[in-house]
């Protein structure tokens, strides 16, 4: 390949099987991927990322509503000794949410080749092991996003990452600057606004979807967080092309 690509793709629920002659990094959005990298095993979801080489077989299984950033480089731009699973940074995270957040459709080129330097940029500093509060921080996250359109309270949070509730909120102040509450109401906003963006899901159905309970609560929550509303920014993504 001649440059660097970056989608948000989605898998079809079976075992696939791929090899290619370009590197690949695979970025939890949404969900879990299993995938197995030549006698490695593992996954994608939470804070954990995948590297793939240029050459490495591998075979991975999604489920069609998971999503993934798949950011493809030419053999040799990522840095060599990056292990095959590998910790998701606060930076990197940022960078996901972002992109999550807006969907692929509303970039134009320019920025996505942005973002992938940004994100190249990222990988190449060295990727230490992650402390208990980053460890803690990143269950979490992952138990937010496999949990986002249930009633979950922040103990229960707290129980899936293996810490008390005021362990939990003092590790989301330290490592992301905000609490575990505010990061679960984002990370439905977020959640809602891909929807909005890529589907013609009626709002009613969003809301279910991404744990409001219902249109007036996912309203009332998007106004006071984002000062719009679910009508109001499906009519702005599509006047943007988010929609197709």
């Amino acid at each position: 390949m001649d440059g660097v690509a970056v989608e948000i793709g989605s898998y079809s629920g079976e075992v696939t099987r791929h090899l290619h002659d370009f590197d690949q990094i695979i970025l939890p959005c949404a969900g879990r991927l299993d995938i197995e990298i030549g006698a490695q095993a593992g996954f994608v979801a939470g804070g954990v990322a995948s590297y793939v080489a240029a050459g490495s077989e591998h075979a991975f299984m999604a489920q069609p509503s998971d999503m993934f950033i798949v950011l493809d480089a030419p053999a040799g731009m990522v840095r060599a000794d990056l292990s095959p699973f590998f910790p998701v940074t606060p930076d990197m995270q940022g960078l996901i949410d972002f992109l999550a957040a807006r969907g692929q459709a509303s970039l134009a080129p320019a920025h996505k080749a942005a973002w992938a330097a940004l994100a190249l940029g990222s990988l190449a500093r060295p990727c230490g092991p992650p402390d208990p509060q980053e460890i803690a921080v990143r269950k979490a996250l992952a138990f937010m996003q496999e949990r986002l359109a249930d009633p979950i309270r922040v103990a229960d949070i707290a129980r899936a990452a293996g810490v008390s509730p005021s362990r939990l909120h003092e590790a989301f102040v330290r490592k992301r600057g905000t609490t575990p509450h505010a990061r679960l109401v984002a990370l439905r906003l977020d959640a809602a606004t891909r929807l909005l963006a890529q589907t013609q899901l009626s709002l009613a159905e969003i809301a279910i979807r991404t744990g409001h309970g219902d249109q007036s609560a996912l309203t009332r929550i998007m106004r006071r967080e984002r000062q719009t509303t679910p009508g109001r920014l499906r009519r702005d993504l599509r006047d943007d092309g988010g929609i197709a």
